[in-house]
């Protein structure tokens, strides 16, 4: 977690960006993981896939089923963060579905994820209330369990959610999906305030991010923004591997002087 606290620890602003393990291609994820590090990513978000990814749009749905019929899993994309760590020092997060983690056991999967050089996870379909036995094996591994909450959540339980969370709050901009667009008066302005008043961990803000627009907008309500379908667009768009690295390597530039300005 040291990895994490250190990228809050500035005055700045954090991006964080999202790919998905094995898309387009295994072993072009680790260069295009690379380019997106060298570009302004403060931390990296990989996505390990699964066949029923519930909160993602149709975008990061179809980088997934690439990905799975390349022959992707949750040891592969553990393998993958290890190569990234070997050349690179910011923090590693794993994002995907309980059911992987649960068959790998949360032990395990924990083990795992640390002797890898990974410092965290994000498991969106694993409520807070449930979520002690993985939080206990991945603290006991030095390892953050990233909480989550969303416009809708009641502010007590916001609460509730950061006392028992580590690393950061990932609070979701909208009730929809993954790719949908970010709206300036939505509800998500407020629950960021209530919780970065609380102060026990940075607020970061997720979906519907795809522009520098949209990025300075939530980075002046949060202590981060985390981008992945707009990324997730360019390299299924993209008609050769140098475009799509020249593409991510432009829009996430362009995503960390937004935020940093947020």
């Amino acid at each position: 977690m040291n990895r994490i606290a250190k990228v809050f620890s500035s005055s700045e602003k954090a991006l964080i960006v999202y790919l998905t393990a094995g898309f387009p291609e295994p072993g072009f994820d680790e260069e295009l993981a690379l380019t997106a590090i060298d570009s302004g990513a403060d931390i990296l978000e990989l996505g390990f896939p699964f066949s029923d990814p519930v909160a993602d749009g149709p975008l990061i749905q179809k980088a997934c089923e690439q990905a799975l019929g390349k022959g992707m899993t949750l040891a592969r994309t553990m393998d993958l963060a290890r190569r990234i760590r070997e050349k690179r020092e910011v923090p590693i997060l794993l994002m995907g579905y309980t059911n992987p983690v649960f068959h790998m056991g949360y032990r395990n999967f924990a083990r795992g994820l640390s002797g890898v050089g990974g410092d965290g996870a994000i498991i969106p379909d694993l409520p807070s209330d449930a979520a002690g036995p993985l939080r206990d094996e991945m603290r006991a591994n030095g390892l953050a369990l990233i909480p989550m909450a969303a416009p809708n959540t009641p502010v007590q339980r916001v609460r509730q959610i950061i006392a028992n969370g580590d690393g950061f709050l990932y609070l979701v901009s909208m009730a929809g999906l993954t790719g949908d667009a970010i709206k300036a008066d939505a509800p998500w302005k407020k629950i960021a305030a209530v919780a970065r008043e609380e102060r026990r961990l940075p607020v970061c803000i997720g979906f519907g991010i795809r522009t520098a627009r949209d990025a300075s907008m939530a980075a002046e309500a949060s202590d981060g923004v985390v981008v992945g379908s707009a990324v997730t667009q360019l390299i299924l768009e993209a008609k050769s591997p140098v475009e799509a690295k020249r593409k991510v390597g432009d829009l996430v530039q362009g995503l960390a002087r937004a935020v940093k300005r947020g």
